[in-house]
């Protein structure tokens, strides 16, 4: 049944924050994700899903990074799951990053990709949601580079998403007139985080995708430096950026 979650393995505490392993029916997909939450709270709290970059997985270390911080800083919980042929979605795990971007190049332009990922999302986001330490509080998304290829269509999709952190992409590639048919429908507030020297998106590609978001709350921040550049301080910004329109856990 879509929306059906199981747990995987026994959850593991570091330092206050409890990591699980799920796996989610979507649509008769099995969706692998990682759920991160407080070891000693309970109870209803934001949550944030963090969406990787192709290639990589949901536990990356940026990604890992960013859920511990958003546990235990603000008392959220936070969630990632693999995408379209990354991670556990392979017999691998996705370990050899090589295959797995040349296996994404052909699956962004499979017709009907972004709309299976949104699915995805969206019966993660419900079974999440109906877990007792997560409950039904605000939700915000993160996700740069092929975490906005398939974010941003779930973002503008899904009204339950309150603040989003977008960026590294642009209006291009086999996606690029679903994303720009999608920008407009964004209406929550948005951090969208550009590297001015990336050498994967041009600049221009990026300003037409900020400058189509429909949200009035729009912030686009720009740095310098390569696609994977992304400064540490932009980061913790983008992190006080959901946690001011979020709110706090417990």
């Amino acid at each position: 049944m879509s929306g059906e979650l199981s747990w995987l393995d026994d959850p593991v505490v570091s330092r206050g924050v409890v990591e699980r392993r799920f796996d989610v029916d979507s649509e008769g997909r099995t969706v692998p994700g990682l759920l991160w939450t407080p070891e000693a709270a309970s109870g209803e709290r934001p949550l944030v899903l963090l969406g990787h970059g192709g290639s990589l997985h949901k536990r990356s270390d940026y990604i890992l990074g960013m859920a511990r911080r958003l546990v235990r800083h603000h008392g959220f919980a936070a969630a990632a799951i693999d995408g379209p042929v990354h991670g556990d979605r392979r017999p691998d795990g996705g370990l050899d990053s090589k295959s797995v971007s040349e296996d994404f190049r052909k699956a962004w332009d499979t017709e009907g990709s972004s709309d299976r990922m949104v699915a995805d999302w969206q019966a993660s986001l419900d079974a999440l949601r109906a877990q007792p330490d997560v409950g039904e509080g605000a939700v915000g998304y993160w996700g740069l580079s092929m975490g906005t290829i398939f974010g941003l269509p779930f973002v503008a999709a899904e009204s339950r998403v309150q603040v989003a952190v977008l960026g590294l992409m642009g209006i291009m590639g086999p996606s690029g007139r679903r994303m720009a048919d999608d920008a407009p429908k964004l209406a929550c507030p948005v951090l969208f985080l550009q590297q001015w020297d990336d050498e994967l998106v041009p600049r221009e590609r990026v300003v037409a995708l900020f400058d189509a978001i429909g949200s009035r709350d729009k912030r686009l921040h720009a740095n310098p430096g390569a696609h994977s550049a992304v400064p540490a301080e932009e980061v913790r910004a983008s992190e006080e950026f959901l946690a001011r329109h979020l709110g706090r856990g417990r």
